[in-house]
Formats: C-alpha cells, sequence, structure tokens
C-alpha cells in the first residue's frame, strides 16, 4: 500500500487533498456571519428560534458598537418589551392584518429610538450607519418581490 505514495506525483496530489482538507475545517467550525433567512412560509413566532436571534442582536451591537454591561441590560430590556408587543399584536384578533404590520413598525421604530436614546453620540453614529447598511440589504434583498414575474423569453 505504501508502494503507491512512493511515485512524486501522488505523494503531491495527496498533499494537496489534506491541505484542502485542513484548511477547510477552521472555515466550517466558525459561526455563521449572517442571520439565518426564513421562508416564503414566514417569520417563526416566539420559541428557541426568537430566543437566538435577540441574543445573536444583541451581540451584534455589543461588538459593533462596544456596548457597556450597563448598555447591554437596557437594550435587552428594550428588545424584550419590544417581543412582547410584537406578541400581543399578533395574537390580537381583532385588529385587522393591514393594521398589524403599521403597528408592527411603530414598535419596531420606537424600539430603535429607545436603543438609540442609550447610546453615546459615537455609538449613535456607528447605530446609524448600521441601520442604513441593513436597510440597503434588505431593500436589494426584496427588491424584485413586489414586481410581476418577467413574461418568459420567446
Amino acid at each position: 500500500m505504501m508502494t503507491i505514495f512512493r511515485k512524486p506525483i501522488l505523494q503531491v496530489a495527496f498533499m494537496a487533498l489534506c491541505t484542502t482538507a485542513l484548511s477547510a475545517l477552521p472555515a466550517m467550525a466558525q459561526e455563521p456571519t449572517a442571520p439565518a433567512t426564513q421562508d416564503q412560509a414566514g417569520p417563526q413566532h416566539g420559541g428557541h428560534d426568537q430566543g437566538q436571534r435577540e441574543e445573536h442582536q444583541i451581540a451584534f451591537l455589543t461588538k459593533k458598537l462596544s456596548l457597556t454591561p450597563d448598555q447591554v441590560s437596557q437594550v435587552k430590556a428594550i428588545d424584550d418589551d419590544a417581543r412582547q408587543q410584537t406578541m400581543a399584536l399578533r395574537n390580537d384578533t381583532a385588529t385587522p392584518k393591514a393594521d398589524k404590520r403599521a403597528k408592527m413598525m411603530d414598535i419596531h421604530k420606537a424600539s430603535q429610538d429607545k436603543i438609540r436614546a442609550v447610546l453615546t453620540d459615537d455609538q449613535k453614529t456607528k447605530y446609524d450607519a448600521l441601520q442604513a447598511e441593513m436597510r440597503e440589504h434588505r431593500e436589494s434583498r426584496e427588491g424584485g418581490q413586489g414586481a410581476p414575474p418577467a413574461p418568459p423569453q420567446q
């Protein structure tokens, strides 16, 4: 069996294969940088996924804005309050769907304003830049969803 690897070309090929496999391991072990996308069925309500998303968001803001421990606890409280309001609105069967969307947008905007109020001036600048970046990303991702499909080429 070892006689196969005595030929230089096979040794090089084997080393290249091993190197490639070993270099891929650290990339596979890292956490994903972007949050998982939802399928077309809609967002998950409550549960473990929601908690992970909130933890990811707080960790992301903590890293990007260098939040103090006090700021982290305030942001968590703001997120918890917004989540409770959102869940109550989702469970409200008396409110029409169109009104729910507008109210959820209001809850989100109020949450962002509260978070912004907790930040220093330097952090506010960074936070605003992050918000603009996420808005651009969302708009580019949603760009063609509202338009009717293109007619087939003939």
